[in-house]
């Protein structure tokens, strides 16, 4: 085999390997296993997170996954309704609907 072949076949060798990984890798969106909540234990640590930038911006939460955590379970009343409420406002959840939420629970009744 002479060097031209060598470098070809070193080549297709690369091509292939980046082209198998990219068709096996993980094409799932970013955020579709991450729950922005999963390292808070109360709201108030989540809502700390979100206004501090630590979590990613999260426009699209799960919001069936988030009503069965604890973290939604354990707060209170009128919070619980507000975070619904937008919920089904927008048909989704953002992290800033629950930060606004966490501060003011009449939060869900105002229109944009």
């Amino acid at each position: 085999m002479n060097k031209i072949q060598s470098i070809r076949n070193l080549l297709l060798t690369i091509s292939l390997t980046i082209g198998i990984d990219v068709l096996a890798g993980d094409n799932a969106p970013a955020n579709a296993d991450k729950n922005i909540w999963k390292d808070d234990d109360t709201m108030k640590e989540l809502v700390k997170d979100i206004d501090n930038g630590k979590d990613d911006d999260d426009d699209d939460m799960d919001w069936d996954e988030f009503k069965d955590s604890k973290i939604y379970k354990l707060e209170d009343k009128e919070t619980k309704e507000c975070v619904e409420g937008r919920a089904e406002l927008g048909n989704s959840l953002a992290d800033y609907e629950i930060l606004r939420c966490f501060e003011d629970s009449d939060y869900y009744e105002e229109e944009y």
